[in-house]
């Protein structure tokens, strides 16, 4: 099966300039191929050739060649030091741990800062999401547990009122969408996997630690339950090869 052929069509630039007629023809181009990566369509190592591409879409080589220099710089895309051409990125080990260790920095700064001052966060949103996530593995439907997961995690984020904790969330956003919608496969693969029993209810943990109002359980709870997700998609990468 060739990934290129399957993924890129020419509807899909046409369905993007009727939703947007005003968007540029390179950034449509650089739409449709971020999705590709993030969503699993062009799996890690596919080699994204710019003729080809441009080909299937049916669009010039320029804005595929723009798109592809762009997504380079941002990492989703790669140019091997033994390879010519540009390839869809694949997670390291070391670049797995590099981020979860910044995910922890961030994330449990973010939620010892949200249970010092709950009176000003939306409560209420945060409990919503920390039961939908639980109930989607009481349930085993896992169909929106990537869309939830980063809602839930996203939200204590921007509870904490902090623009360069938000700003430097949003610079890993990408990645955290990718990881999340491969666990989210990976879950509905082995929905039996014991860890799952942990990680169900760990939002609720956090959302607890917060809602009390105790600041340094909220940060440790928080860099707890990002341990499980880290060693789960270790699990994965390990086990599946997809990340």
């Amino acid at each position: 099966m060739d990934p290129l052929s399957e993924y890129f069509k020419p509807e899909l630039v046409h369905k993007a300039q009727d939703a947007n007629p005003f968007l540029k023809l390179n950034d449509v181009v650089y739409n449709i191929i971020e999705n590709g990566i993030i969503y699993g369509m062009l799996p890690p190592g596919t080699r994204l050739g710019v003729v080809r591409i441009a080909g299937l879409l049916e669009v010039s080589r320029t804005p595929v060649s723009e798109a592809l220099e762009q997504l380079s710089n941002e990492g989703l895309v790669v140019t091997p030091s033994n390879r010519k051409g540009h390839y869809v990125f694949d997670i390291s080990h070391t670049s797995l741990e590099q981020l979860f260790m910044a995910r922890k920095s961030l994330e449990g700064t973010a939620a010892y800062i949200c249970a010092r001052q709950k009176a000003l966060i939306d409560m209420d949103r945060m409990r919503s999401l920390a039961v939908q996530f639980r109930r989607a593995f009481d349930e085993r439907k896992f169909d929106n547990f990537a869309e939830v997961d980063q809602e839930f995690h996203s939200h204590i984020v921007i509870s904490s009122r902090n623009p360069y904790l938000v700003k430097m969330y949003k610079a890993m956003n990408r990645f955290i969408s990718y990881y999340s919608i491969r666990s989210q496969e990976y879950l509905l693969s082995l929905q039996n996997e014991p860890t799952f029993a942990v990680l169900a209810g760990e939002h609720m943990a956090i959302y607890r630690a917060i809602e009390l109002g105790i600041p340094e359980l909220a940060e440790t709870t928080s860099k707890n339950h990002l341990n499980t997700c880290y060693n789960l998609c270790m699990r994965y990468h390990t086990t599946v090869g997809t990340l």
